[in-house]
């Protein structure tokens, strides 16, 4: 971490010097000389942190490098120590005064209170003798060295890998009959076109043992087979000669007399050019492998076969050139398989392989632990298979299974194993991936706000050609592409993302010897003072700052799972004394009702996160906090927003949705960098019961001026709306608007202005009259092309046709659009459609038809409150992807959807408010409404 370790700061110093630093006789040589020498030691370092990843460096060099990271942090707390008392200094003089001051004469005279000269001049010292430590001790001469030999560092590597190539009896192999007969069939069967299968799957997921398995069968089909472990200090030479001497018909001399690449790839792609040859590279990290393998393996029509296993879905995308190529990927396994591996290897030689009956609750717990790896389940059920079999011994194991991947050895495979996917990442991502070590295990987080943070943070680095949240949404989209990171889709339509336990728990270590972050709870409520961030769970949060000693350089606080006793103010006002240098305050759900006046102390402070707390009123002070960028107040009990907000001159997201927020303030439309602006207020009700009782928000005249506005949802147009719309037209970076209050009218002139927003990606037009027509005509000439969410709530004459040439759409709600015809033949044929709600009399008519070979990607449908709907007919082909289906208040619905059996992948069934002759049919056990839902895993009738 080495890159990300010294940017921040160096970025520090160079704020510093375009800042207060110029008003220093002396001082700017100095910062200048400070940072020349971070920019050395940053390129050293990043040798070290790959060698240092890997373990392959000594004692002395980690000691080392743990001494520059420490002054690197010293650096940093020197610098914003100093420029947050530049802030104090300045803070109670207002307006041409207080820039006077800011200027000279306050920054001269906290020259003697802070002495900010002598302690660069300390920095720069104590960094030289650091440096000349390491020369004086060959240290830097020692770790490049050590690079050259870094091929012979992963011998151990293999070594962990080789259960997955002999798998001794059958009992330890759990078959996969899908994945396996579907791999074996593109193996020998399929056209004669050379064809290249990859496998993907995170580490652990058992890519290895079943292409072994499947290789093993095949192999003799072909007249030469090889089988090479790339892994990820591969050469390109080496591989070739490995492939020449497996097959064995190119003379080991012929062979030996080619040096270079090009020598090597034409006798052995002459020799091949007859054969029928099948190749497995096994362990592939590098996206330019295939670049010079590939031409070594001919497309000779012989039917040969070429197999890849690797983490990246990169990867295996570079090595797709022809439409026969497969990518195969590999999910974690479902219970019912886990459950069967972990009893053949836990009982392999009693109980008749099955569980006791007083063991299988602790089973079941300790395999959930797995969440589906096969490579944990067999560890975890290898090592209990030599225990007692006794309730309390295994109670142990569960207990202490965190300790026991760390320290016993034959579970400390599993952890390098899945440490090695950490070690191949580039720099500017271990930060990024190390901070899902904050959230609690199994914690679902949401990407944009993910994104959000790492900007806050500083992780995320901006280019020419795209937005910081832009290019933090491509650092995860590549943790997701390396499958560190797992994404899940919540109610068909928002982005959540968590990693798999084990390896949370690996990086939650990796953090906190990194003094990354620290985890404090009911078992560790002390503070070390090291660490930059601190998380902590269900603790009592005056426990925790008695231990904190005063100005400690933590920059990030997150609270999770605290009781519903309210935290004291006192308690908060301690933290943010000693904590005066946040820049990420996360206190969602926590029980705080009021927000000190001490909070506008905490210059640094980027993120505040207040959602779900019962926080009222917001102080005054909050608009000193000038480098703000996002302020949620989601779900809070704020009744209105200080005119000091107007204040926040670097604030880019306010979230005030279900707030009791009901008009915004006109300084609003001073915050010139604000970018995202979502509002509702719950205050009223308004009699449409799929709002739940929100409203628009009042948003004040000349809201045109927030040119970098992207998302302006919620707001509500007033009477003849004629200064709103020419305020709208000046916003032509919006990706997404919501609207309230439309009528008629102004909803047409709506559509026209969204006709010109060539970025817009979501579009939410509510009436709030159920009466009122939605006129969605004017938009029908020229669709926003990237449009990904549409919501229309209010009546429709008829279903908009353009809406059916949306090739980018992914989610659908329709309310009170009160349509006789079936809109699903409109909607049949979207290709990226994932989403589908029709509620509250969307539908009038009597039979809603999925049609066979449609709808190909959905995977959320709600039908909700249709009076009229009687019949649902889904034939055998479509709606293959289906996971989630609700069903709610239709109460001529005679029965369940007609042809549910055929939805395989269904997940969950939701029906509620039903009439009772329907829920007593479904009740039935045996019945034919049950019957037809047996497949399904998750059936809530209500």
């Amino acid at each position: 971490m080495a890159e990300t370790l010294l940017t921040p700061v160096i970025e520090s110093l160079m704020q510093l010097l375009a800042n207060e630093v110029r008003s220093f006789a002396g001082v700017r040589k100095e910062v200048e000389s400070l940072k020349r020498e971070l920019e050395i030691i940053q390129s050293l370092l990043k040798d070290v942190d790959t060698r240092s990843d890997r373990g392959d460096l000594g004692d002395a060099v980690n000691t080392w490098v743990k001494q520059l990271r420490e002054e690197a942090n010293h650096i940093e707390d020197v610098i914003d120590e100093y420029r947050w008392h530049v802030a104090q200094s300045t803070s109670d003089k207002l307006g041409f005064v207080g820039s006077i001051c800011k200027i000279g004469c306050q920054i001269k005279a906290l020259q003697s209170r802070y002495p900010i000269s002598s302690q660069i001049r300390d920095i720069n010292e104590s960094l030289r003798r650091i440096k000349d430590i390491g020369q004086g001790y060959g240290l830097s001469q020692s770790f490049r060295l050590q690079g050259s030999s870094s091929r012979t560092s992963h011998i151990e590597e293999h070594d962990t890998r080789l259960g997955s190539h002999f798998i001794v009896e059958e009992d330890e192999y759990v078959d996969v009959p899908s994945v396996r007969g579907e791999l074996k069939s593109f193996l020998i069967e399929g056209a004669s076109i050379r064809t290249v299968i990859s496998l993907v799957g995170q580490g652990g997921i058992g890519k290895t043992t079943l292409v072994k398995k499947v290789y093993d069968e095949v192999k003799q089909n072909f007249d030469c087979h090889v089988w090479i472990t790339v892994s990820q200090s591969y050469d390109n030479e080496k591989l070739l000669r490995i492939t020449m001497k497996q097959i064995g018909q190119i003379a080991e001399s012929t062979a030996s007399n080619y040096d270079m690449i090009q020598g090597l790839i034409t006798p052995l792609r002459q020799y091949l050019q007859t054969k029928r040859y099948v190749i497995v590279f096994d362990d592939v990290w590098d996206t330019n492998f295939w670049e010079v393998m590939r031409y070594a393996l001919p497309s000779n029509d012989k039917g040969s076969r070429i197999i890849i296993t690797t983490r990246n879905d990169t990867i295996a995308a570079t090595c797709k050139e022809s439409p026969c190529d497969v990518i195969q990927e590999l999910k974690t396994w479902s219970p019912n398989m886990a459950w069967e591996l972990f009893c053949k290897k836990a009982f392999r030689h009693e109980f008749e392989r099955r569980c006791p009956d007083e063991l299988e609750e602790l089973s079941h717990k300790i395999v959930g632990k797995c969440q589906g790896l096969p490579l944990a389940i067999g560890a975890i059920a290898g090592l209990l298979s030599r225990k007692r079999k006794v309730q309390c011994e295994w109670q142990r194991v569960l207990d202490n299974l965190n300790f026991e991947f760390k320290t016993n050895p034959q579970l400390t495979r599993i952890t390098k194993i899945l440490s090695l996917s950490y070690h191949d990442l580039p720099y500017h991502l271990k930060s990024c991936f190390l901070y899902f070590s904050i959230f609690p295990e199994n914690n679902l987080i949401v990407y944009e706000t993910l994104c959000k943070l790492w900007i806050a943070e500083g992780f995320v680095n901006a280019r020419e050609d795209k937005t910081l949240e832009e290019e933090a949404g491509g650092y995860l989209n590549e943790l997701i592409k390396r499958n560190l990171v797992s994404l899940e889709i919540c109610d068909g339509l928002y982005r959540v993302c968590k990693v798999h336990d084990l390896m949370h728990e690996f990086i939650s270590s990796k953090a906190n010897d990194l003094c990354f972050c620290q985890i404090l709870d009911k078992n560790k409520s002390e503070f070390q003072g090291k660490h930059r961030r601190l998380s902590i769970h269900d603790s009592m949060l005056r426990t925790v700052t008695k231990s904190i000693q005063p100005y400690s350089g933590v920059r990030s606080i997150f609270l999770f799972k605290f009781s519903d006793e309210l935290i004291k103010m006192s308690s908060l006002t301690t933290l943010f004394q000693k904590f005066r240098l946040l820049k990420v305050l996360n206190f969602q759900s926590a029980p705080i009702d009021c927000l000190p006046e001490e909070v506008g102390t905490l210059f640094h402070l980027r993120y505040l996160n207040l959602l779900g707390t019962k926080i009222e009123v917001l102080p005054k002070s909050i608009g000193k906090l000038c480098n703000l960028q996002v302020l949620n107040l989601r779900y809070t009990l704020v009744r209105r927003l200080p005119k000091s907000v107007g204040k926040l001159h670097n604030l880019q997201t306010l979230n005030l949705m279900d707030t009791f927020v009901r008009e915004l303030p006109v300084e609003i439309n001073k915050l010139r960098n604000l970018r995202h602006i979502s509002a509702t207020c719950k205050e009223k009700t308004t009699g449409l019961p799929y709002t739940g009782g929100s409203l628009g928000v009042k948003i004040q005249e000349g809201f045109g001026y927030l040119e970098n506005l992207e998302t302006l949802e919620n707001v509500e147009v007033r009477l003849g709306g004629v200064t709103f719309m020419k305020d709208l037209d000046k916003l032509s970076k919006l990706k997404s608007l919501g609207v309230t209050n439309l009528t008629k009218e102004t909803s047409g002139t709506i559509c026209v202005a969204a006709k010109k927003l060539n970025h817009l990606e979501s579009l939410y037009l509510r009436t709030d009259n159920g009466d009122e027509i939605l006129d969605m005509k004017p938009i029908a000439s020229s669709p926003p092309a990237l449009m990904r969410i549409l919501c229309l709530v209010g009546r429709l004459n008829e279903f908009p046709p353009w809406i059916s040439h949306l090739s980018n759409l992914q989610g659908l709600m329709l309310c009170f659009s009160k349509l006789i015809d079936d809109p699903l033949k409109y909607l049949k044929d979207l290709p990226n459609l994932l989403a589908l709600r029709l509620i509250s009399s969307s539908f009038d008519g009597e039979q809603l038809h999925f049609e066979e070979g449609c709808f190909l990607k959905l995977n959320d449908l709600k039908l909700v409150t249709l009076k009229g709907l009687k019949l649902v007919k889904i034939d055998r082909g479509t709606l293959p992807l289906l996971k989630t289906l609700d069903i709610h208040s239709c109460p001529l619905l005679e029965e369940v959807p007609s042809g549910i059996q055929y939805l395989r992948n269904l997940k969950q069934l939701s029906i509620s408010d039903m009439p009772r002759e329907f829920v007593l049919r479904m009740q039935m056990n045996g019945g034919p409404d049950y019957a037809k839902i047996q497949h399904v895993p998750a059936v809530h009738i209500k």
